[in-house]
């Protein structure tokens, strides 16, 4: 069995260690309502996250082809979308099959662990306690924790540096995961049964299909160094 005491796991959160859509669409139907809009299916919403709070919204308008407001006016459409969110992020949504037992195996063998996620803090430290998860993780860096988000490297990198760790992977399911590792200079991960299954710019990434085989996948990266 590889050791990973040298390695740091860092994992993006929604579509790759929750199935969030449920709630994510829930609380976007209820802000384009509110605004006059028509409800979006969640297999559309799915292909919508990634990128965080606004550009959620900014595309939920998009896809009715409405144009996002700018200013005051879109400000508090986010922060109305983000209030009623915080009140209902985990009625529905749920860890993915095998995340806390895959988690368990990763830190017996060593390798640190955190999250890296285009949430706002004040969403995703409490949908992680609530489904019993936030204390795998050594760290937690969140949309608005620095100055930048992925797809900036600048996340994943201050995570390498805090964990002190050197070598990193990414575990994620969308375009800006793959294009943050890339900046990064570390691998990426791609969760086939996450939310950019459909995006043709991951058809030649590293997928994997089960969160089962995590362990053994992150544990071959290096096996030729």
């Amino acid at each position: 069995m590889t050791k990973l005491s040298d390695t740091v796991v860092i994992f993006d959160l929604d579509g790759t260690l929750i199935d969030s859509a449920p709630d994510l669409t829930a609380a976007l139907n209820r802000a384009l309502l509110r605004e006059g809009l028509d409800e979006i299916d969640e297999s559309k919403v799915k292909a919508l996250v990634g990128e965080g709070a606004r550009a959620l919204l900014e595309k939920g308008f998009a896809l009715q082809g409405k144009c996002f407001p700018a200013g005051r006016r879109g400000d508090d459409i986010v922060a109305g979308y983000i209030d009623d969110y915080q009140r209902r992020l985990s009625e529905r949504s749920a860890p993915f099959p095998k995340v806390r037992e895959t988690l368990e195996r990763l830190k017996a063998r060593g390798a640190a662990l955190a999250v890296c996620t285009n949430k706002l803090e004040c969403l995703a430290e409490p949908v992680l306690a609530d489904f019993q998860l936030r204390q795998y993780f050594q760290m937690v860096v969140a949309a608005d924790t620095f100055e930048e988000k992925k797809p900036s490297p600048l996340p994943l990198v201050n995570i390498v540096e805090e964990t002190r760790r050197p070598r990193a992977v990414l575990i994620g399911d969308t375009y800006t995961d793959l294009a943050a590792a890339d900046a990064a200079h570390m691998p990426c991960l791609i969760a086939r049964f996450g939310y950019g299954q459909h995006d043709r710019r991951l058809s030649e990434a590293a997928h994997f299909d089960s969160f089962e085989q995590l362990p053994a996948l992150i544990g071959g990266l290096w096996s030729e160094a």
